[in-house]
This record gives structure tokens, C-alpha cells and sequence, in this order.
């Protein structure tokens, strides 16, 4: 996705890391929730976790922006695209860009999301997302939110304007965005909508936040009035 802020434009899609750079941690807690049936990888960018999500479902549906999905680049060590490598590798799997997310019909068993609200500086999108979480996960599915909570990476953001939940850095690539994405970052986020988290931790730099449909949804408002 590309967001135009102050005239400058974010390009997140270059915030994708490349499946070389995957986290033991993730993997392993990925793999560690057994078999399921329908997944949707929400912003899978360059296949990071592709295989370890492909390895524990039946189907997955994996979503990106358009141009995220169908640009040619290096995926997996190809010059090709996101679609035409999941095409061509993984049975019984396909591509939906982000554009079209509103015409999925089908409600997923597992939800996985990583790295990638740290990516977004736009609050609209962010509370879209959450709204889309809502929607597509089933009554007894999971939402898996992980993302880095904070940058010790990435120092040089910090010397950059302050935004949102991080920071936007000038390089010569461009503006670039990163948010340090707290466990009390997306209980907030979640608590719009009819989800919340059942259970978050830290490992190292990594947060993990896991989210279920609510219980009992709308029953502050109804105590309330």
C-alpha cells in the first residue's frame, strides 16, 4: 500500500522482509497451534512466513496490496510475483489483494498478521483492518497480531519525525514509517470492534497478541443505557 502524508509518499510494500529473514520465534509458535483448516495470511508481502502457514492449514489465502501481489521481484530467490509463486507452489491456495478484501465470502479459521500494523501510518487503515479481523474470522477462530514492540533495529527512525505510533524517516529510498506496536497498542485497537485479545506476551523484541470474537459483544453499551 502507498499513503501520501505531508506530500511525502510511504511506499510500505518496500517493509517486506523476504522469507530468508524469518523468526525462529514466529515459526515456532506458528507451527505450535497444530493443524487448521482455513488461514488467511493478511499481509503476507514477500512469502516470510508462507511456508510454516502453508505447512499448518489446509488452505490459505494470502492478501496484500495489489501492487504487493502482482509487482515482479525476488520471492523465495525468483524474479516473479507474489500471485504467480503462490500459483505455481502451494496447493490449494490463492491471492486476494487488499483492494478487493470486501468480497471474501469465507470466514477463516486463523487469521495471522505480522509485521505489518508497524508498517501502516494511516489510523483509517489501521482501524479498517481491525473491522476486517472482525468480519472474516469464525465464531471459534483465532487472530494472530505480531509485530516488533520496539526498535531496537532500527535506531535511525527514531532521529525522524514523530507519527502515529513511531516515527517517519527521510532516506534516499524515500519516507518510510515504523511503529513500535505495544500489547496495550492493540488492546486499544481492538476495542472498537466485536474482538478482543484472549492472551498477548513478549519474546525479545517480538509481540504477540492472540484475538478472539467477543463473548459477549455490545454488552458495556447495553449496561450502559
Amino acid at each position: 500500500m502507498q499513503y501520501l502524508l505531508n506530500d511525502n509518499v510511504v511506499k510500505s510494500e518496500n517493509a517486506a522482509k523476504p522469507h530468508s529473514q524469518k523468526a525462529k520465534d514466529v515459526h515456532d509458535y506458528l507451527i505450535s497451534l497444530g493443524k487448521v483448516n482455513k488461514t488467511l495470511d493478511f499481509g503476507c508481502g514477500k512469502l516470510r512466513y508462507a511456508d510454516s502457514i502453508v505447512e499448518m492449514s489446509e488452505s490459505v489465502t494470502f492478501l496484500d496490496s495489489k501492487i504487493q501481489l502482482t509487482r515482479q521481484q525476488m520471492v523465495k530467490n525468483e524474479k516473479t510475483s507474489v500471485a504467480n509463486y503462490v500459483s505455481n507452489n502451494y496447493l490449494n491456495c490463492d491471492c486476494v489483494p487488499y483492494e478487493d478484501v470486501d468480497k471474501i465470502q469465507t470466514k477463516f479459521d486463523l487469521i495471522v498478521c505480522t509485521n505489518v500494523i508497524s508498517a501502516i501510518p494511516c489510523p483509517e487503515t489501521i482501524q479498517n483492518i481491525f473491522r476486517i479481523f472482525s468480519d472474516l474470522i469464525s465464531s471459534n477462530g483465532k487472530v494472530i497480531v505480531i509485530n516488533q514492540h520496539r526498535s531496537s533495529y532500527f535506531k535511525k527512525f527514531e532521529s525522524g519525525e514523530k507519527h502515529l505510533f513511531g516515527y517517519l524517516y527521510e532516506s534516499r529510498r524515500g519516507t518510510s514509517y515504523y511503529g513500535i506496536i505495544t500489547k496495550t497498542v492493540v488492546k486499544d485497537l481492538v476495542a472498537e470492534h466485536d474482538i478482543e485479545v484472549v492472551n498477548d506476551w513478549v519474546s525479545g523484541d517480538i509481540t504477540f497478541s492472540e484475538i478472539m470474537k467477543s463473548l459477549n459483544p455490545g454488552c458495556e453499551e447495553e449496561l450502559m443505557t
